[in-house]
């Protein structure tokens, strides 16, 4: 990928002097996949006040990121000395991993390699040399100047704890997901948490859920009081067998906790009714599902609640650790908001215990941001994995994933299963393909959970998976020459 810098003297050769190259390798540059533009935070002043007009100033900001002249890049620069412009870029370029620039001569300028627009519109690009498992760095062009002002306004106001982004994040998140109420905590462990305490699990219930996730799932089950008790998954998607959980239901099962795994959900009708039949509650662990779609509707507005991690990872991810539960109940929203709050329904008088769990408005500000372009996002992801699937398809020893019948992923990973998967693993390694593996070793078989007493066998679908199952690079920027480099190494391997 051409992660670019942008010279202010082509934006005025484009736009100012009518220099019909300057203006094609811009707008090249704001269309092509595999090109990231960037700009000096002054461009559309300096162009505004020379007269150019507005529409073709929406169109360059609607298709740029900003670097904006703020505190923190003015005095890294000032400490480079020398020209401070100069300076102003290579700090820049740092800060975003640009890894050119491109000015009118293709002159360079310090250590950013340069290039001019007759010589980046006749280039061909490269194949890509790397694809990593994952680059957050994207993820902020479009919402850096947003953010940043917001987080000015912030520290400015210390208004940290709590905050209007609070707010306004969680009615931008109950809008996305489909719901009447979301509430911001701080972390997705204490989403599922305060999830469960607001459902009135506690003491002698019992809760089911899947052996393959992350410990958060049933920490937050112990942790509120109740027991976990496991069921095996199906086949394919690896989401939670309604035939499992049908046969572990008790008299103190209290609720099913699936996880939407991998971003995909799990079979909601078929839980429901056995939640129905038994009067049970389902809170859905949405944590790797924003935006995940069942029968149309949102992940998180089926159950009782949805819990979700912002983890940074996440598709839509903070700056640090958040979470936001969702509902359709006003009773389980306002009982969550006391919980978060030390137990408080108004400040020093304390209902019940709770916990210090409130989403500061750093976090809210960053991941309200984000909420717009999630659609867009999770978008891409599903290109990319349809290009996966049409590029893994028929290799025998690798099983690529199944879609079920009414779902409509958001492919927070992309996870295959194969006979070796370390083997294969390393092989991508060498060939500059970073993977990763989620989850290695199921639940019942951790040494947190050896009071359980489930040994090797007790859920064979979830023990195949583990030993086998490699996730492979996904991200919203993932190009199409960068999974087609994967499959190629992944042929290679098989071959």
């Amino acid at each position: 990928m051409i992660k670019l810098l942008i010279h202010r003297e082509v934006f005025e050769a484009a736009y100012l002097h009518k220099d019909a190259r300057a203006k094609d390798a811009i707008e090249h540059a704001m269309s092509d996949e595999t090109t990231l533009p960037w700009a000096m935070g002054d461009v559309i002043q300096r162009l505004a006040t020379a007269g150019v007009a507005k529409g073709v100033l929406n169109k360059i900001t609607a298709g740029i990121s900003l670097i904006p002249l703020n505190a923190r890049l003015s005095d890294e620069a000032l400490e480079e000395g020398g020209n401070f412009e100069e300076a102003l870029y290579q700090v820049a370029g740092k800060h975003f991993k640009a890894q050119s620039l491109l000015n009118l001569k293709g002159e360079p300028l310090g250590r950013l390699a340069a290039i001019s627009p007759d010589s980046f519109l006749n280039q061909e690009v490269a194949a890509p040399t790397r694809v990593d498992f994952m680059n957050l760095t994207y993820a902020m062009h479009p919402i850096f100047n947003q953010v940043d002002g917001w987080h000015m306004e912030i520290i400015q106001n210390t208004a940290f704890a709590g905050g209007n982004h609070v707010n306004e994040f969680e009615k931008a998140f109950a809008e996305f997901s489909g719901t009447k109420f979301a509430v911001g905590c701080g972390s997705g462990t204490e989403a599922l948490l305060f999830a469960l305490m607001a459902m009135d699990v506690g003491e002698g219930d019992e809760v089911i859920t899947q052996p393959n996730t992350f410990i958060a799932t049933t920490e937050a089950i112990s942790q509120c009081g109740a027991t976990i008790v496991f069921a095996d998954v199906l086949e394919g998607t690896y989401n939670l067998d309604p035939a499992e959980v049908a046969k572990k239901v008790t008299s103190k099962t209290k609720a099913i906790l699936p996880v939407h795994l991998y971003g995909q959900t799990a079979d909601m009708d078929a839980l429901q009714a056995i939640a129905d039949e038994h009067k049970l509650l389902i809170l859905e662990d949405a944590c790797q599902a924003h935006g995940a779609e069942y029968k149309g509707k949102r992940a998180g507005s089926m159950g009782a609640c949805g819990a979700f991690s912002l983890y940074p990872g996440k598709n839509l991810g903070a700056y640090g650790e958040a979470g936001v539960i969702t509902t359709n109940s006003e009773e389980i929203a306002k009982k969550m908001k006391v919980i978060r709050e030390h137990g408080q329904a108004a400040k020093y008088f304390h209902d019940m215990e709770g916990y210090n769990g409130r989403m500061d408005n750093i976090q809210a500000a960053a991941v309200r941001a984000k909420v717009p372009y999630m659609n867009g996002w999770n978008a891409k992801r599903r290109q990319a994995a349809q290009w996966y699937l049409d590029a893994l398809s028929g290799i025998k020893g690798l099983t690529i994933p199944v879609i079920a019948e009414g779902c409509e992923p958001v492919w927070h990973l992309f996870v295959v299963l194969v006979d070796q998967p370390n083997d294969l693993h390393e092989h991508l390694k060498a060939k500059n393909i970073f993977s990763g593996f989620h989850y290695p070793m199921p639940l019942h078989l951790q040494k947190a959970y050896a009071d359980m007493n489930l040994g090797k066998g007790s859920f064979p679908v979830t023990e195949k998976a583990a030993n086998t199952l490699l996730s492979l690079p996904m991200f919203p920027e993932l190009t199409k020459a960068e999974v087609e480099k994967v499959a190629f190494e992944i042929k290679a391997f098989f071959a």
